[in-house]
């Protein structure tokens, strides 16, 4: 049975009682009850299959809580921050997974239901590391392994709780805050995602093309494994340790550097330093850089520029469009900035792991923010000749569709009446009439029923066969001759003959940034 079965009855008592929002913040952390179930199970198993004692088992399901929730610790009082960041990871993806469905089960959630939930998950975060302390304590003369501080752990498990239960709030309010958030800062946000992303998809594929590069270096360290099980460790480390080396070549994509103790690495130098007997670090370059791995600049340059030309038709005004490309650039220098506190560390005798956040964050910050304000500045130009064109082009068919059906001779016979008169004021002076994209009002469609009814009945021809009327084209002529005197209700009321569902096809409409391409905002 899934988690949101479970919790469904729970969560829908007395939506704005107390007992609903205890139920809730329970809901909401069960994934922290089950994280730690799937830990004792793991290292349950992995005692049987090493036959070894169950002495330790509390007190290794205690370390890994810890390490779960990014806290640091230290191993016979050697600092070890750098830990590995995919279990964090996998684990605030559950918890906003899980926030998400408990506030998707209350009818109409709000702020308090919200509030539940993260208060729940945090705190029984809090009282699981609380205990996990404890336990490492009164195992200290037999187990090497602690938290490096008691108030550090709990700053780091509340903080993982609350980013993980946080994501999950924001991904089920998102579509309200539409109503709140004004076009740019939204567009801001997604765009400063997108770089985000971006960056972090630059660095993937450049640590994935050295290990490849330096496969055989990454050969030779897996056989110190010495078997399956040592060879699986080895593995399963690399792969827990990948998001760390992603974000530190992330760093190196736009221009700044990463280190790790002595060693230093960037696009354009290399310092050697000693290095750690993992296959990942087998994977670090040994020389200077070639000139291709110089050419990443180049690429993420590029990738910005393709970014911010794809979102300019989601903007109005240039001023809206370079103020979220500039929100999107500050998004990436914050994450740039955080990225060593996150995914570094110290790591025993070898010493600081880590990014120079600062310069790459003040590069990040000019490389997203001019490249991409000025490629969405002029392609939102080209979008708004474009929207003028279109709009000018539709006023004109309205002209000529006026001109050929909406008036009638003098009698003098100088021709149709202005256009001016056949429209009335209120469709001319509607806001956004004239807007890409506007939609016609809905009492400018007669239904079938009305519009048969205004018709005339055909007259009988004499013959067994009705007159049919002829169609009107778009010059005021017929295909074959007029008839002497217009007749009445001949033409249904406000509907323009030549305007066809194929003259909006030109038009550019607006995109909101969090719906599909092609809604209007």
């Amino acid at each position: 049975m899934s988690p949101p079965r479970v919790i469904r009855p729970a969560a829908n008592r007395a939506p704005a009682g107390a007992r609903s929002l205890l139920w809730t913040a329970a809901a909401a952390a069960l994934p922290v009850i089950v994280t730690v179930l799937v830990l004792v199970a793991l290292t349950l198993a992995l005692l049987v299959f090493s036959a070894r004692g169950f002495d330790s088992l509390f007190a290794v399901v205690a370390v890994e809580w810890l390490v779960v929730n990014r806290v640091p610790l230290t191993v016979d009082a050697v600092p070890l921050g750098f830990l590995p960041l995919l279990p964090p990871l996998l684990y605030m993806a559950v918890l906003a997974r899980q926030t998400r469905a408990v506030l998707s089960d209350i009818e109409q959630p709000g702020p308090r239901e919200a509030g539940a939930a993260v208060a729940g998950v945090t705190a029984a975060g809090l009282l699981l590391t609380a205990l996990a302390s404890l336990l490492v304590g009164s195992a200290a003369s037999d187990f090497a392994v602690r938290e490096a501080s008691l108030p550090v752990a709990l700053l780091w498990t509340a903080t993982v709780a609350v980013v993980g239960s946080g994501l999950g709030v924001w991904l089920y309010f998102r579509r309200d805050l539409r109503e709140i958030l004004p076009l740019w800062v939204r567009g801001g946000i997604h765009l400063g995602t997108a770089f985000v992303a971006a960056t972090w998809a630059i660095g993937t594929l450049l640590v994935l093309v050295g290990l490849v590069g330096a496969w055989e270096p990454v050969g030779a360290v897996m056989e110190i494994g010495k078997g399956v099980v040592g060879t699986g460790a080895l593995t399963a480390i690399s792969v827990a340790y990948l998001p760390n080396v992603v974000v530190a070549a992330a760093t190196l994509a736009v221009g700044g550097e990463a280190h790790l103790g002595e060693a230093s690495y960037s696009v354009f130098a290399v310092s050697r330093g000693p290095m750690p007997e993992v296959p990942l670090a087998a994977a670090l370059p040994t020389t200077d850089p070639h000139w291709v791995v110089q050419g990443l600049l180049l690429v993420t340059v590029l990738v910005a520029a393709a970014l911010a030309r794809s979102v300019a038709h989601w903007f109005r005004t240039t001023a809206d469009a370079v103020k979220a490309s500039w929100l999107g650039a500050v998004i990436v220098a914050v994450v740039i900035s955080v990225s060593p506190v996150v995914a570094g560390g110290e790591l025993g005798v070898l010493g600081t792991v880590g990014t120079g956040s600062l310069i790459a964050a003040g590069t990040a910050l000019a490389l997203f923010g001019v490249i991409g304000s000025a490629t969405i500045a002029l392609s939102l130009a080209g979008l708004t000749r474009r929207r003028e064109k279109a709009a000018s082009d539709l006023e004109r068919r309205r002209r000529r569709a006026g001109t050929a059906g909406g008036g009638e001779p003098d009698e003098v016979g100088e021709g149709p009446a202005p256009v001016e008169e056949s429209l009335s004021e209120p469709d001319r002076d509607e806001p956004g009439h004239d807007e890409p994209g506007h939609d016609e009002p809905d009492d400018r469609e007669p239904d079938d029923d009305e519009a048969a009814a205004d018709r005339p009945e055909p007259v009988d021809a004499g013959a067994g066969e009705a007159v049919e009327d002829h169609a009107i084209d778009v010059d005021g002529g017929s295909s074959d001759a007029p008839p002497e005197e217009p007749v009445p209700g001949d033409a249904v009321p406000g509907r323009e003959p030549d305007e066809a569902p194929s003259d909006r096809a030109d038009e550019d409409p607006d995109e909101d940034p969090d719906e599909a391409p092609g809604a209007a905002d």
